[in-house]
């Protein structure tokens, strides 16, 4: 079906819409990536919080950072096998621990937002404040699922097509056509 042409005031809409699309789009990305970047970062902090070397280590630490190493291990094979690369693959990870930490902070919001309608707004403050191995539990195991989650499950678009040059291709006459002088 053939659609008529836009007006200038169409096309200029259009264009505005394409240009703040990819804006938003850019933003969400670089937010998601800087997200994830400061939960792997902090990583180190929350393992190491008072100090003292590796006698500051809980059974739960020593448990996450060996399954940590092997699922970077499993990532970075992944990557390795379907030709990701090293800048497509971090991006990749650093996305899906943003993305955790954002279901993480809307949950821990919804939470505090169902606490703050409680009658003791000073129980909030309290829960939100002490030290729980749970607390560590879930969030250790968010970063351990968004990196496994994170893996590259097929060859890059841009790398599965392949390459085509263009070419000029003679017709070829039949061989009862040469006879006949056509």
């Amino acid at each position: 079906m053939h659609h008529p042409e836009l007006s200038l005031a169409g096309k200029l809409d259009s264009g505005l819409t394409k240009c703040l699309r990819s804006i938003l789009g850019g933003v969400k990305v670089s937010g998601l990536w800087l997200l994830g970047l400061l939960t792997l970062a902090s990583l180190p902090w929350m393992i190491f919080e008072y100090d003292d070397g590796l006698a500051d280590l809980s059974l739960l630490e020593w448990g996450f950072m060996p399954v940590l190493a092997l699922l970077l291990w499993r990532h970075i094979r992944y990557c390795q096998h379907f030709s990701t690369g090293f800048w497509l693959g971090l991006s990749r990870l650093l996305i899906a621990q943003g993305i955790m930490a954002t279901v993480s902070l809307v949950i821990l919001g919804a939470c505090a937002t169902l606490l703050a309608q409680i009658e003791h707004p000073d129980e909030l403050l309290r829960l939100l404040v002490q030290e729980d191995p749970l607390d560590k539990l879930l969030a250790f195991g968010c970063v351990l699922l968004a990196m496994y989650l994170a893996i590259p499950k097929s060859v890059p678009a841009s790398l599965s097509q392949p390459t085509t040059v263009h070419t000029r291709v003679e017709p070829e006459l039949f061989a009862p056509a040469k006879e006949t002088g056509l």
